[in-house]
């Protein structure tokens, strides 16, 4: 990261982080490291504390609710709940959670925590782009 211009590089637990910022940038689907909504829920009171004042909260998801058109919902879950296991080269990773957060989930849950949450844009493939802001 310093090669490519980034002053002060920092590796920590976001749960641990005591800066205040700006802006929190969560692309690529960042915000999916959440896992679950109740991981999405501590992260947004989380991200609360790490925000200045009229600081910004910036994502992207996806509303993968299509992916049930042919199969139904989970019943245990929230849909947008996956768990994924990478392999390559015959080397398998551990399982781990990753979140797709639909807008209507997102704004319900937002409101709650007492995020005002806006849509900046949103494409024909249900990908959506998110500020929230405390």
């Amino acid at each position: 990261m310093q090669e490519r211009g980034v002053k002060n590089p920092q590796l920590q637990d976001f749960f641990q982080v005591k800066e205040k910022y700006d802006t929190l940038l969560f692309m690529m689907n960042g915000i999916g490291l959440t896992g679950t909504l109740q991981g999405f829920e501590m992260f947004l009171e989380k991200a609360k504390s790490l925000l200045k004042p009229k600081g910004q909260l910036l994502f992207d998801s996806s509303d993968i609710s299509y992916l049930y058109d042919d199969m139904p919902m989970p019943t245990n879950q929230y849909f947008g709940e996956i768990s994924y296991c990478y392999e390559y080269k015959k080397e398998k990773g551990n399982w781990f959670n990753w979140l797709y957060i639909d807008p209507t989930t997102l704004q319900r849950l937002s409101k709650q925590h007492g995020w005002n949450c806006k849509i900046v844009f949103h494409d024909e493939d249900d990908q959506y782009l998110a500020q929230l802001t405390p």
